[in-house]
């Protein structure tokens, strides 16, 4: 990936201005998900039914997404039971999706800001980054304009 590098950093010190409402969304995200002491199986499966998330405006076959996530969540309920967790873990758990659905705009929104003040550094995001939010933001080239 050939970003220009700002030190220990990949954006300009300037960028990062203006986030701390994201930066302190995700950490306490981070913060409450620990509380939770999930195992690497629980963790992992509920990243996989957040990520396999059907409300996604581009899906093309959302039921087929949504039966597979309904899947994860069956399977993420028996690793709970399997570990004699407590029955409201799930419901925890599933409380922070609102939480992270508002983080994602917040950052949907500083990342289109961010492409429209450093178009330049925009266009050397890594490919799975872009990737993953190519159907959100468009990364053009500012010199085709």
């Amino acid at each position: 990936w050939a970003a220009r590098s700002w030190g220990t950093s990949l954006f300009p010190p300037r960028a990062l201005a203006g986030c701390d409402d994201l930066i302190g969304a995700v950490f306490e995200l981070g913060r409450t998900l620990c509380r939770l002491q999930l195992s690497d199986e629980e963790l992992a499966l509920f990243t996989a039914a957040v990520l396999l998330s059907p409300d996604r405006p581009w899906l093309m076959e959302s039921k087929k997404v949504q039966k597979l996530q309904d899947k994860i969540y069956v399977a993420l309920q028996h690793e709970i039971q399997k570990k004699h967790s407590t029955e409201d873990k799930l419901s925890k758990m599933v409380s922070k999706l609102p939480l992270m659905k508002t983080i994602c705009n917040l950052h949907l929104d500083k990342l289109e800001f961010f492409r429209l003040l450093h178009p330049e550094t925009a266009m050397n995001f890594p490919p799975l980054y872009k990737e993953v939010f190519n159907s959100e933001l468009q990364y053009s080239d500012p010199r085709e304009s």
